[in-house]
């Protein structure tokens, strides 16, 4: 819904009250689900034990003391949600500065709420709880504030049914696109053990930790994206994924860099992980390109190529886990991921290309690698612990940026934005 919406409620497809209902229908649903699912399981779970593998009982039998959780961790996500929904339309009214807002208000109810249900000796229900009424307030902020933002864009009256419709691929999408991030580590996991699996889950966890970075971008330049698309030419897709480029190539370089400090940051036992990680590097600019992609597709109008494409990749990366994982274990793991990675871009810029909305990529890139030189050479000379080696290719990197931009804005612009003309 927050993925439609981004593009509806500025193109004019859909009124934000259709799409409310929707969300209320959806919401609805979500909370009754959830405690029908958690009875569910507790009846099942006796019939079920005997047909569970030793290796598997006390797993088996966490989840079954923890299930009564899963009620109030959905009630948060589904009321979470309704923030966040709050905010993606406050930002398609040009309110992004409101939307920040309603966004921060969520984490500091939820961080106040958690912290103050700790400190009077709160268990975890009460955290889980807590959560809950953290996510009152960002709703009700959203909600005051959206009234009073006006709205120049007026659309046709639709049914929930329409809105669903509509919906309905990205909401495939988010599944596979969740399970895409997974495939690599149920394999390994199911094939290596455990102690792989942690392994090459750490070193995943660098890598998917910074992909709310591009999500944030490109979800902010959605509403001129989408102007973009509709015009069928402009400088916003250039300029946006010069801006996702500049933060992923020296992203991927430094984990690169600083990937064995990084291992042993997590402590004993996780030198091992230095391995994955440098091979995960460059898949952080894949992932951070990809995003700009596939936020390129929505903007177009082509949100229903993006289960395709998602399906494509899990269901290569499925492929190469089986073949690359049970001879190169968790090196294995991060090649056939970052292989799926690089195949989804392809994919996805061939997709915008046919759309007649190609996402210029060479030249960012270009731009980016170059860059990102300076902050390189001084990073691998410096061998300091992981921090400091990060906190110094920071600062080169910006002096970097900085002395580029005083020295020739007008020749950075121009040479991004004659690739984004073409």
């Amino acid at each position: 819904m927050q993925g439609t919406a981004q593009r509806a409620l500025v193109a004019g497809t859909f009124r934000l009250r259709d799409m409310v209902r929707a969300k209320l229908v959806l919401s609805a649903a979500l909370l009754l689900a959830a405690p029908i699912l958690v009875l569910a399981i507790r009846a099942l779970f006796p019939a079920a034990w005997p047909l569970v593998p030793g290796a598997w009982q006390t797993s088996f039998q966490a989840v079954n003391r923890g299930v009564a959780l899963l009620v109030p961790f959905v009630f948060y996500f589904a009321l979470a949600g309704w923030s966040e929904f709050l905010g993606v339309a406050l930002r398609t009214r040009g309110r992004r500065g409101l939307e920040a807002g309603v966004i921060l208000c969520l984490r500091v109810c939820n961080l106040a709420a958690v912290a103050l249900t700790l400190a009077r000796g709160g268990g975890l229900a009460g955290v889980a709880w807590a959560h809950v009424l953290s996510t009152v307030p960002p709703v009700a902020l959203g909600a005051l504030l959206l009234r009073r933002a006006r709205h120049a864009v007026v659309a046709p009256e639709h049914s929930v049914r329409d809105v669903l419709r509509v919906s309905w691929p990205l909401a495939v999408n988010g599944g596979l696109a969740l399970l895409s991030l997974r495939i690599e580590l149920l394999v390994i996991f199911g094939l290596r053990g455990p102690r792989d699996a942690g392994l090459f889950g750490a070193a995943l966890k660098f890598v998917e930790s910074l992909n709310a970075v591009p999500a944030a971008i490109a979800g902010g330049a959605m509403p001129a994206l989408t102007r973009e698309g509709l015009r069928g030419a402009g400088l916003v897709r250039g300029r946006t994924a010069s801006t996702v480029a500049l933060l992923a190539v020296p992203g991927a370089l430094g984990l690169g860099l600083l990937a064995p400090g990084l291992a042993s940051f997590l402590g004993p036992g996780y030198e091992e992980a230095a391995l994955p990680l440098r091979i995960l590097a460059p898949a952080l600019v894949a992932l951070f390109m990809n995003t700009v992609l596939l936020h390129a597709l929505i903007a177009v109008g082509r949100a229903e190529a993006l289960p395709r494409l998602t399906a494509v990749r899990v269901l290569a990366a499925t492929v190469l886990a089986f073949v690359l994982v049970p001879r190169f274990g968790v090196a294995g793991a991060a090649v056939g991921f970052l292989a799926s990675e690089l195949l989804l871009g392809a994919l996805a810029w061939r997709a915008c290309a046919l759309a007649r909305f190609a996402v210029p990529l060479a030249k960012p890139l270009l731009l980016a690698v170059c860059a990102s030189v300076p902050m390189g050479l001084a990073v691998a000379r410096f061998g300091g612990k992981p921090v400091a080696a990060a906190l110094l290719g920071v600062l080169i990197y910006g002096a970097t940026l900085a002395a580029a931009w005083r020295l020739a804005p007008g020749r950075v612009l121009r040479y991004l934005d004659e690739g984004s003309a073409r």
